[in-house]
């Protein structure tokens, strides 16, 4: 990124589509660990399957560590924590494409009582 498209909100800059993809990218990348995580219970302890998804969900979070301090130095802290609460959402959706598993109407209404907030907090940086 340009010096100039690096700016936060903050000190004057504007929040762009470009660094709200990119914090849904970091955002997908910590609930990837998640997916790791459910796989790793699905295999006995100690097993060599457990242990792969264990140290691919350690690896998720490691590189989602780096990640996330890039972005949140391009990003006021309070807006990239305000929008890492898609995580319900994207954890909603591996949970239905990946497992199979169903959500309800109240999985539903609380993710959008969530989207309601993040655009307040969005609007509000732009």
């Amino acid at each position: 990124m340009k010096d100039s498209e690096n700016k936060s909100p903050a000190g004057g800059g504007k929040l762009s589509i470009k660094l709200l993809i990119l914090i849904q990218l970091g955002v997908i990348l910590y609930t990837s660990s998640s997916i790791c995580a459910k796989m790793t219970s699905r295999h006995p302890a100690m097993s060599l399957m457990w242990i792969f998804w264990l140290g691919l969900e350690v690896f998720c979070l490691g590189l989602y560590a780096i990640y996330w301090q890039q972005i949140i130095k391009r990003v006021d802290l309070s807006i990239a924590y305000a929008n890492r609460a898609t995580a319900i959402f994207w954890s909603m959706v591996w949970a239905v494409f990946i497992f199979k598993e169903h959500i309800t109407v109240a999985n539903v209404l609380g993710v959008l009582v969530i989207f309601a907030g993040i655009m307040v907090v969005n609007r509000d940086a732009a």
